[in-house]
């Protein structure tokens, strides 16, 4: 039979136990649920574009497809030097150091310590003479330990919780880069269209000055009038105008490039001229919501978000529960510094110790509220994410192939002028039409090449903007196992 001390302890120490398990916040629960990709219907945008056999899938180095060394360049640089990235890095590292303190609450604790003071000792108190009333001095030389018996878990849950956020940043850091390289292959394309734009105004400025010239020679000899030579100049200033135009957005693209990879200006005085194969339009790999967002970073971040607010509900709920933790210590004490070192000054003990959460004002339930609406809100986001991601394939997808259509009209109104132009040359050597007839010809091709060059751009843009929405075929490089959400 227990001792009645004893056995009134433990069962003090049950009612309470069993009074924090009533008030441990079992009635609130998240109001708020992930979705199910295994249900969602990713409409017909997506559903035919994975269909569709024409398409190319998107290769993890999708940049590498262009074909253009210097483009692999800027992408193996922008990994070193990129301010945004710094960022993100940064920030992982934070998450990993506090991961790593969380992680230390599942170990032993061992501390030393030592101390040797003079005391002046009261006369009525546990001091046995001769130090009651009088001076002394007092030593101790021990080592302590701590070990969290996590009966709730409550530790286990907070380190969970702690690795959990490390791969959120991680994901995030993954995103960062996407984001980044997306950026710099689109001004890349940009500053390519803006060199083969300004090709087309230099082959118009060199058959205006073929036009002005022939023009000059006919009124000469008094074949045309001074009409027809103000409109071909009129035209030739036009074209420089287009040409400066187009220096300009060479250098601000060029400059742009550099500030992506946080360089300076006199970064941009190194790039060359781009020198892009043509990409086969992207493609989802699958219509199914899991496997295509199974490829963007950003979902996986959210979804680890989740993961770990449902641990810290987990930690916030153990938080009712008495703490028990194994205590002992070891060492050398003594009344009198002289005995310190001595055998019989040793001391060493060992128990269980209980803290035990009475009344705290509402503290534990409040905490509890927000960890629950910090995961409704993680929850939200993931939604979020997920109908944001959704609706970025889709418009990816209805984007390139309305360029892809754009290009071919272009294209075709390109070949129709070029042959125009081709017949006006014809009858104006055979004296049926002028030159005016022809340079209006001429002004309507160079237009067209103009468009074809554009919409060339545009669907390189549309490409790029799908593979951004189809996450650039990223894949997690974590091994970390996936902790299921807990709401017990």
């Amino acid at each position: 039979m227990l001792h009645r001390p004893l056995a009134a302890i433990m069962l003090s120490a049950t009612i309470v136990t069993v009074l924090a398990g009533c008030a441990s916040g079992n009635d609130m629960q998240p109001s708020h649920a992930m979705y199910d990709l295994a249900t969602l219907d990713p409409g017909q945008e997506i559903t035919h574009a994975a269909d569709a056999a024409h398409a190319g899938t998107v290769a993890q180095q999708w940049w590498s497809v262009f074909g253009d060394e210097q483009l692999e360049a800027l992408m193996d640089l922008a990994d070193q030097d990129a301010l945004s990235l710094q960022i993100v890095e940064s920030r992982v590292r934070e998450a990993s150091a506090a991961s790593a303190v969380a992680a230390s609450n599942l170990l032993p604790s061992i501390d030393g310590a030592a101390s040797a003071e003079v005391d002046h000792f009261p006369a009525h108190y546990l001091y046995p003479a001769p130090y009651a009333g009088n001076y002394g001095s007092e030593g101790l030389i021990d080592a302590s330990l701590v070990y969290h018996l996590d009966f709730w878990r409550k530790w286990r849950q907070s380190a969970d919780a702690a690795r959990l956020r490390v791969d959120v940043a991680v994901f995030e850091a993954d995103d960062a880069k996407l984001v980044l390289r997306i950026a710099i292959a689109s001004a890349w394309l940009k500053l390519d269209t803006a060199y083969r734009l300004r090709d087309v105004a230099l082959q118009g400025l060199a058959q205006r000055n073929g036009v002005v010239h022939r023009l000059q020679v006919r009124r000469t000899a008094g074949l045309s009038t001074d009409m027809d030579a103000v409109a071909a100049r009129d035209a030739l200033t036009q074209t420089r105008a287009d040409i400066a135009r187009y220096d300009a957005q060479i250098a601000q693209q060029r400059h742009e490039i550099a500030a992506l990879l946080g360089k300076t200006p006199a970064f941009a005085d190194t790039l060359a001229r781009p020198a892009l194969h043509a990409l086969a339009d992207p493609a989802p790999l699958s219509a199914v919501p899991a496997t295509l967002l199974g490829y963007r970073p950003d979902v996986a971040a959210r979804r680890r978000a989740v993961e770990a607010a449902a641990n810290e509900i987990g930690v916030a709920k153990a938080a009712f529960y008495p703490d028990v933790n194994l205590v002992a210590f070891a060492g050398l004490q003594s009344l009198g510094i002289g005995y310190l070192l001595r055998a019989s000054s040793t001391a060493a003990g060992a128990g269980p110790a209980v803290t035990l959460p009475i009344f705290e004002g509402g503290r534990l339930r409040a905490n509890l509220k927000g960890r629950v609406a910090d995961y409704d809100e993680a929850v939200s986001a993931y939604n979020a994410t997920i109908v944001t991601a959704l609706q970025q394939v889709a418009d990816g997808i209805a984007v390139v192939k309305a360029a892809r259509e754009h290009q071919q009209e272009a294209q075709t109104a390109a070949r129709h002028w070029a042959h125009i132009v081709d017949l006006q040359q014809v009858r104006q050597h055979s004296g049926l039409s002028d030159t005016g007839d022809l340079l209006a010809a001429e002004t309507a091709r160079l237009v067209a090449q103009r468009r074809a060059t554009d919409a060339d751009g545009e669907v390189a843009v549309a490409q790029i903007a799908l593979i951004r929405a189809l996450g650039g075929a990223w894949v997690p490089s974590l091994s970390v196992a996936s902790v299921q959400p807990n709401h017990d």
